[in-house]
């Protein structure tokens, strides 16, 4: 049999970056997705650019010798896979030789990640040679060196022990013929099992720690999942580390200096770290939570009560889940249902019918309680339809009130609501089976079997991350966790949703929705800190990447987050913003009223813009009074005003934020207060979560005090706040307030007083709430 290795490292063909003729691969890939109707041409090119941005920041193949470290940060159902994707096939055009992606923990992911692997980059590219297929996981072939093939050698395979020993396996059985072939090892979702919750092994000829791992475990092996990565890396003298995540939490957190005397150096991203840019048609925090969500009302709240006889515990074991007569589920799991069948027969009456739809049921880890939720659903599915046989059109009460919580969602010319209705009843009768996906069903989704189903996938964590969920469109969570990287990873409704995104609903509890609602404001910070890291131009082992905390969640597992540091606030180019507010509070909501109207008789806004009232040079000192008296959520990690009123003086002393500029919104609305003798039209936000209103600001106003305004910073149909505040002279703060409308909070005021500031970049920017204490402050 021919020697594929060594065919492959005499053959280098390492293409010039400007010569696009040699970009043979890329450009059977580009060529491919630009046939496809489900890609436009714009996110073609930027998959180019970005592909082409991340393969520039690895070391050059032509390196003798080296091991980079990278991690590349996109968002939660984003299209990671297309990026690495594009990655790979230019890695094989400029000399990688040996491409491993690393694809989760389940089988449903690694298959799912193989499967559009082939149909993108070996079917139309050339001289690929793969060592797994759809049904097959890595093993060792019978002769290592021997594969009948020469090219770029793919291999595909699941982030678990056994599979990555007979990886490490293989790889030493090549032996030295290994330092010629460049490896691209792809982490995909590198924050799960990746990270090293263990130890480190001490070299015997140091008798100084150097590894602050060591001091809490000495001579302690690093964990199995981590070494064997990190084994593998190490035997291949020429290799490159790409992790891929959403939550890059944990891989922040490793310790930048660790070493294991047997298997080398950590993965700590020491080389680059890069932020994808936000997809064009992409769902996430900000349609659901943000100030374009207000008036879609996705959350619905699940009570106590109807939780109960869904989980089991000790006490209560697993029996069926009867609720009362007639009915199987809880209310709230039913009007869920209900809705499915509804958003099922819009996506069919808008021409949505060659598409998988999906709705997912996230109630607990246990399995038990899965095949419990996942029968009570079919057995829920087949009394309706009984009923329906027995007494035709039976169900169309229920399902017009499931319509009406759809508000005033667009329906097709001619279509009335009884059409959806009766197409809502044709779905339920179509729908096909419930898909308990977990390590004891072993149940797949198989969209491509059937196009055009209508499904309900139940399960826990085989739905938590990577796993697309074709067409999903109804979500039943009520998963608890302690983790923000775990939680985020849950929202598998996040992603694209063209034609069908006004159909998102979530039920959950109020907890959890008030926990997705200051998530969005996490989440916007560490993506900033990353963007403030590339544009120092300093590597993550130079400049500490930072993390704004969250007021009842840890940002990952303690174990994967031992370097990190808590360190004082910095507020350098945020827009904190009062996400929670003390709505059951009627004494501290009238108090908040109270010293914003004294605020304003003393600084009266005069100039009208924007929607909203303008003042100007009003001093930090009055600014930093009226914070002080201002009274947050006692829960609020957002924006806490006394820390924001501690933080303007600091920066006081050094010139800083010394001016601000004062906005009150003031829509055209009926609803109005008084505020300091003038006359206010109320803001309108709707509840989310149970103190929460989701994002407060709306992106225009960071610009109303800048010379050219909010629309110099058009970007598409967009706004880009970082540029403003990156325009913003450090002398100058915005301060933003909103009278919000009591009425749709619920709230015993005549006004809710909400506020934001939009700050400029400071001198302190780069020590903000959570840092790795392995890497030196900027």
């Amino acid at each position: 049999m021919l020697d594929v290795l060594s065919k492959i490292a005499l053959r280098p063909r390492v293409p010039s970056w400007t010569d696009h003729a040699n970009w043979r691969n890329w450009l059977r890939h580009e060529t491919y997705l630009r046939s496809l109707n489900s890609w436009k041409p714009h996110q073609v090119d930027s998959v180019a650019a970005e592909s082409l941005r991340i393969l520039g920041k690895t070391t050059p193949t032509s390196r003798t010798e080296y091991q980079c470290r990278g991690l590349v940060v996109g968002y939660v159902q984003s299209g990671k896979t297309a990026n690495f994707t594009a990655v790979a096939a230019r890695a094989s055009d400029v000399g990688y030789r040996l491409i491993v992606v690393l694809s989760g923990i389940h089988d449903s992911l690694r298959e799912q990640t193989q499967e559009r692997l082939n149909r993108e980059l070996v079917n139309v590219g050339e001289q690929w040679t793969t060592l797994t297929d759809g049904d097959n996981d890595f093993f060792v072939p019978p002769n290592p060196n021997g594969f009948g093939a020469s090219g770029t050698v793919l291999i595909v395979a699941k982030k678990i022990v056994p599979v990555l020993r007979r990886i490490d396996e293989w790889i030493s059985l090549v032996g030295s013929q290994i330092a010629d072939i460049p490896l691209l090892l792809i982490d995909d979702e590198a924050d799960q099992a990746s990270i090293n919750t263990k130890g480190n092994r001490r070299d015997a000829t140091v008798t100084e720690f150097t590894d602050a791992d060591e001091k809490l475990n000495p001579d302690t092996e690093p964990s199995q999942t981590n070494a064997l990565i990190r084994s593998i890396l190490h035997r291949c003298p020429r290799a490159t580390y790409l992790a891929y995540t959403a939550t890059p939490f944990a891989n922040l957190f490793i310790n930048p200096g660790a070493d294991d005397r047997e298997v080398g150096t950590d993965l700590f991203p020491r080389d680059f770290v890069v932020q994808l840019p936000r997809p064009d048609g992409y769902t996430g925090t900000e349609e659901l939570f943000g100030v374009t969500a207000q008036d879609r009302n996705v959350l619905r709240t699940v009570s106590q009560e109807d939780i109960i006889p869904l989980r089991s515990s000790r006490r209560r074991k697993h029996g069926p889940i009867l609720v009362q007569s007639g009915q199987v589920l809880p209310q709230s799991l039913c009007d869920a249902l209900l809705a499915f069948c509804i958003a099922g027969a819009i996506r069919v009456l808008r021409g949505l019918t060659e598409k998988p739809h999906t709705m997912l049921v996230h109630v607990s880890h246990r399995q038990v309680d899965q095949i419990r939720i996942g029968d009570a659903i079919q057995e829920q599915i087949r009394a309706w339809r009984a009923v329906e046989n027995v007494h035709p059109d039976s169900l169309r009460n229920p399902l017009r009130s499931a319509l009406t919580d759809f508000g005033t969602v667009v329906l097709p010319d001619g279509i009335s609501s009884e059409d959806v209705v009766s197409k809502a009843i044709e779905v339920l009768r179509l729908l096909e089976d419930v898909a308990v996906l977990n390590s004891k069903t072993g149940e797949n989704l198989r969209y491509d079997e059937r196009p055009g189903c209508h499904l309900i996938a139940v399960g826990g964590n085989r739905l938590s991350r990577g796993l697309t969920l074709e067409g999903l469109t109804i979500a039943y969570f009520l998963r608890t966790t302690t983790m923000a990287d775990a939680l985020l990873q849950m929202c598998r409704w996040y992603g694209f949703r063209s034609g069908y995104e006004d159909l998102i609903r979530i039920w959950t509890t109020q907890g959890i929705a008030d926990w997705f609602v200051e998530l969005a404001v996490v989440e916007q910070s560490l993506r900033d800190s990353i963007v403030r890291l590339e544009r120092a131009g300093k590597r993550p082992d130079q400049m500490r990447v930072a993390v704004r905390a969250h007021c009842n969640l840890m940002l990952t597992s303690a174990a994967k987050s031992r370097m990190a540091e808590d360190v004082s606030r910095s507020w350098s180019s945020q827009c904190p913003q009062t996400i929670l507010l003390p709505l059951a509070n009627p004494l501290d909501l009238r108090h908040n009223l109270q010293v914003t109207a004294e605020f304003l008789t003393e600084h009266p806004p005069s100039v009208v813009r924007y929607g909203g009232v303008i003042g100007y040079d009003v001093p930090a000192a009055a600014v930093i009074d009226y914070l002080r008296r201002y009274r947050s959520h006692p829960d609020a990690s957002a924006f806490i005003s006394g820390e924001l009123a501690d933080w303007v003086e600091r920066r006081g002393v050094s010139g800083e934020v010394v001016t601000w500029t004062i906005f009150v919104a003031s829509p055209d609305r009926d609803r109005r207060a008084v505020l300091g003798g003038r006359s206010y039209g109320l803001v309108l936000r709707k509840p989310a979560g149970i103190s929460g209103i989701g994002i407060l600001v709306d992106p225009r106003h960071e610009g109303v005090d800048l010379p050219n305004g909010p629309d110099a910073y058009q970007k598409g149909i967009s706004l880009n706040a970082q540029a403003m505040r990156a325009s913003r002279p450090a002398t100058n703060g915005l301060l933003l307030i909103y009278p919000l409308d009591p009425v749709p909070l619920a709230a015993s005021s005549e006004a809710v007083i909400a506020l934001a500031a939009s700050l400029p970049r400071t001198g302190d920017e780069g020590e903000q709430y959570f840092v790795n204490s392995g890497v030196p402050s900027a």
